[in-house]
């Protein structure tokens, strides 16, 4: 009697599990922007990542494909995210997507409008910088940086972001590309301009 109880209780436990594992499944093939957020809630932003990216080739909504480009850059899987951005950057309503996701902070007791727009731009050099085999990948890794940063050189512009990292990685060599780059510009040489300027120099000069 014992036995034919623990094997019905075994039994079921195991429908039970299968039944979870095939909702899960369909989960994962119908509402993929719901399983993004569940993913991202429980810390697994891989996961999450590729969620995001499944919903955006069902929907077409492109703060999905945001969202997968910037978990990619954010956890190293750079590939990944170079090719996610790519798609982004050349899509329709790019423009009107990063618009729409501005963000004005009161700093001091002055309105700081920081550009989602510069965000991914300059996330996006800095995937290509780390990926960049060549000079002309490099080369690119500036010119995204440097064409997408306004003349006023405004507070999160990619080519700040691109610089700092170039700076945190030691890269002299790079270091001095980019400066040459800045210097062809012609951006506002603001306190924001003469820092970087600083920090890139001072790393050439290591």
């Amino acid at each position: 009697m014992k036995k034919l109880i623990l094997k019905t209780a075994l039994i079921t436990l195991g429908v039970v599990i299968i039944l979870a594992i095939a909702a899960f499944g369909v989960a994962s093939l119908c509402v993929p922007a719901a399983m993004s957020d569940l993913a991202y809630s429980l810390g697994m932003s891989n996961i999450s990542s590729d969620y995001a990216y499944q919903e955006y080739e069902r929907s077409g909504d492109l703060a999905y494909l945001s969202r997968s480009f910037e978990l990619a850059a954010a956890n190293g899987r750079d590939e990944k995210a170079e090719d996610r951005f790519d798609i982004l950057y050349a899509a329709d309503g790019f423009g009107e997507m990063c618009a729409s996701r501005d963000v004005t902070v009161s700093i001091g007791g002055e309105e700081v409008t920081y550009d989602y727009r510069d965000y991914v731009c300059g996330l996006g050099a800095c995937v290509k910088y780390r990926l960049a085999d060549s000079d002309e990948a490099l080369a690119e890794a500036i010119a995204l940086a440097v064409n997408e940063t306004a003349q006023d050189f405004p507070a999160g512009n990619p080519a700040y972001t691109l610089a700092v990292a170039a700076a945190g990685a030691g890269d002299s060599a790079f270091c001095g590309r980019l400066l040459t780059a800045f210097e062809s510009a012609g951006f506002a040489q603001n306190d924001l301009y003469s820092d970087i300027v600083y920090i890139l120099e001072d790393t050439v000069n290591e």
